[in-house]
């Protein structure tokens, strides 16, 4: 499988530390310290019209970049692949709404429910269909707050397992143009895997379907148990990149480029100091644009082949990692810049 193509979508105007401070009742410096998050940004239904709103419009313009950067038409996609953790509606699905304005039609249309490697988990079922016979497809992944934001009560009451969605993670969209091609330029994918390790273990993230507004008896919306994240995300990550380079039988320390974890700024610059890769190799994003889950890796990579195309990056191996903490999930994929 060969990533043709990238795209990277954020809505709005970032919101920073100093905005969240004032919303929320919080300490600025508390922010800076505590997440290393300088930035991220949210979808409202109060801006500009061509400003997305929704999921729904984070995936659908991160589809068409894609295919503009690749120069796809709607024809040319075989199959599409939405992974999302805040699908604007239970049913219909929503990746069956951005095929329809996307103007596809005739073809599979998946969606997965996913977190944090949801980009890997929508790019594994796309290399097995890709190697079932398919030639090319489209691969989303997109992710919302909204429907967590409070409207009709005082958001400084907001209990800080609600709080926690505004300080670490953003809205986002990114997706990836694939094709079973392997000649032409992109990111050639030399080996991908993905395994629910949740045997046993208690999910460490749980988000209801109700919202920000739809609790019961003053239910909280989300669970968070960041202390198991902090314990298990670098021993997780660490199995990751060994598993590659193993595989690969590449040393990390002469690999170009590497994609850690990235729940905040800070957790992201431990794991980067203790699985031993360097500042140069590191491919960072989510101090400026939070957590945006399912599109993060997307962005990444988006930022890496940018940073190639303008000469200030190198070309060559490329080892991305992703842990989602829910019901822990580990997947590891290992390109090659063509």
């Amino acid at each position: 499988m060969r990533i043709v193509a990238l795209s990277e979508v954020l809505p709005g105007e970032p919101v920073t530390n100093r905005d969240l401070a004032e919303k929320f009742g919080l300490h600025e410096q508390w922010l800076d310290s505590m997440t290393g998050n300088r930035s991220r940004y949210f979808c409202r239904l109060d801006t500009a019209r061509d400003v997305p709103k929704s999921t729904g419009d984070l995936a659908y313009e991160a589809a068409r970049k894609a295919m503009a950067d690749a120069g796809v038409e709607p024809e040319d996609i075989e199959f599409l692949i939405l992974t999302t953790a805040s699908p604007d509606h239970l049913m219909p699905a929503t990746v069956n709404l951005v095929a329809d304005r996307l103007g596809i039609n005739n073809i599979p249309t998946l969606q997965l429910t996913s977190g944090c490697a949801g980009a890997l988990q929508g790019l594994f079922t796309a290399k097995a269909l890709l190697a079932s016979g398919y030639r090319q497809g489209l691969v989303i992944g997109a992710d919302t707050c909204l429907k967590m934001w409070p409207s009709a009560k005082d958001s400084r009451q907001m209990k800080p397992a609600e709080m926690v969605n505004f300080a670490l993670f953003g809205d986002g969209g990114g997706a990836a143009v694939v094709s079973a091609d392997k000649d032409g330029p992109g990111l050639v994918v030399e080996h991908l895997f993905l395994r629910g390790i949740g045997l046993g273990r208690k999910p460490a993230q749980i988000v209801k379907w109700f919202g920000a507004e739809g609790a019961i008896g003053g239910e909280a919306m989300g669970e968070e148990d960041y202390k198991a994240i902090e314990r298990h995300v670098p021993d997780i990550a660490r199995q990751i990149l060994d598993e590659l380079v193993k595989t690969q039988a590449w040393e990390l320390a002469e690999v170009e480029h590497v994609l850690t974890p990235q729940l905040n700024g800070v957790m992201t610059e431990k794991i980067r100091e203790g699985l031993g890769v360097r500042p140069d190799q590191a491919v960072n994003c989510v101090a400026e644009t939070g957590n945006n889950g399912n599109a993060l890796p997307f962005i990444q990579l988006r930022r890496l082949m940018e940073k190639i195309k303008a000469g200030s990056g190198q070309k060559g191996r490329v080892l991305v990692a992703t842990v989602e903490s829910s019901k822990w999930i580990m997947a590891g994929m290992a390109l090659r810049h063509a």
